[in-house]
């Protein structure tokens, strides 16, 4: 299995002198892979989104972690998707509260804000922390796959691109489903396959797949090349200079994260790069 996670901050994040939104993570033991990708909203009014895309990451793998082979039997996997979705959510949640309780948001923070924003945030401080999250893990022949947002979660089959979530109820535009909805359960995906039905699985931010404009160019210019020259050479820098040029260079301006595990179904060896 070949596991990488690597994020970017764009030119206009740069230009703008503001911090990279976007955060992944990886996780690897003896039982499970964890990939995570989450890309904070980075508007005015989020002004911790940043934290909140790692508070989302970490709260996805520290669910993941605890999820055991028997919880995703047939017969439980609907009742163990339910659990995901609102686990995930309460630890978040935790962490957003935990940062809050030990970091007040400071008049500094909220400065450029107008009085509504100010007082949107007043009542509804978490939405500092808005994000988007997409995570995945393979444990044993099961795939886990969890979404929230506009984020991409692609599975990779036979060399193309498969989707794994029915995106048609997607906000159009620069609106996304967000983490600090109040509504954020009724948004969170779960998805629970076996392993076999797919070669690999990928998570992006938008500030790698919207250059691209379609899936079939995204997979043509970008996946297909990627994944033929890691099995070629196992060389993840290249990957990452990419990644970097994109960001830095020849994308939106957006920050850029991609991270995904391919499977190789003939051996068991891990390579891990971040």
């Amino acid at each position: 299995m070949y596991v990488f996670n690597f994020s970017n901050i764009g030119f206009r994040h740069i230009n703008g002198r503001t911090v990279l939104q976007d955060y992944s993570a990886s996780y690897i033991d003896n039982e499970r892979t964890i990939i995570t990708c989450a890309d904070g909203h980075g508007g005015k009014m989020y002004i911790r989104s940043n934290l909140g895309s790692k508070f989302a990451s970490e709260a996805t793998i520290n669910v993941l972690k605890r999820i055991n082979k028997e919880a995703i039997s047939k017969k439980k996997r609907e009742i163990t998707a339910t659990s995901i979705r609102l686990s995930i959510l309460c630890e978040w949640n935790s962490l957003v509260e935990q940062h809050l309780n030990n970091h007040k948001i400071r008049k500094k923070e909220i400065a450029n804000l107008d009085d509504c924003q100010k007082f949107e945030l007043s009542k509804r401080p978490r939405s500092a922390y808005g994000t988007t999250l997409t995570g995945a893990m393979a444990i044993g022949d099961k795939l886990i796959v969890v979404s929230i947002g506009d984020s991409e979660c692609l599975g990779i089959k036979k060399g193309e691109i498969v989707t794994i979530f029915n995106n048609d109820d997607e906000p159009v535009g620069n609106v996304t489903y967000s983490m600090c909805q109040e509504d954020a359960f009724n948004h969170l995906k779960v998805s629970i396959m076996n392993i076999k039905e797919l070669d690999g699985v990928l998570l992006c931010t938008d500030g790698l797949s919207t250059p691209y404009q379609s899936y079939d160019n995204l997979n043509e210019s970008f996946i297909k090349p990627t994944v033929s020259r890691l099995k070629l050479d196992n060389d993840y820098s290249k990957i990452r200079k990419k990644i970097k040029s994109i960001a830095e260079k020849e994308g939106t301006g957006d920050d850029v994260t991609l991270s995904f595990m391919l499977f190789d179904h003939l051996k068991v060896k891990y390579y891990r790069r971040n």
